[in-house]
């Protein structure tokens, strides 16, 4: 007789941070002037100082931006906003 954990195999979820999750949102849908993305690394360094609340604000201001406005007037947000002088 079979045990029933090995007729119903679940699948492994990989473990990931919360983090990589929302930055996955900017790396798709950032791009660069000659259209390919900007690294997850590079994007995850102009976030590093935002806490986890603020991120997710941030995702829901630039998809109501995007939605409003267009992929462009997004990008422009993102860029103004993360400016660190």
């Amino acid at each position: 007789m079979e045990s029933i954990s090995s007729i119903i195999k679940l699948p492994v979820k990989k473990k990931g941070s919360e983090r990589a999750e929302l930055i996955k949102f900017f790396v798709d849908n950032l791009k660069q002037k000659n259209g390919k993305p900007f690294s997850a690394r590079m994007i995850a360094i102009k976030l590093s100082h935002l806490s986890l609340e603020d991120i997710r604000y941030f995702i829901s201001m630039c998809k109501d931006i995007k939605n409003r406005r267009g992929q462009e007037a997004m990008q422009k947000y993102f860029w103004f906003s993360i400016k660190i002088n």
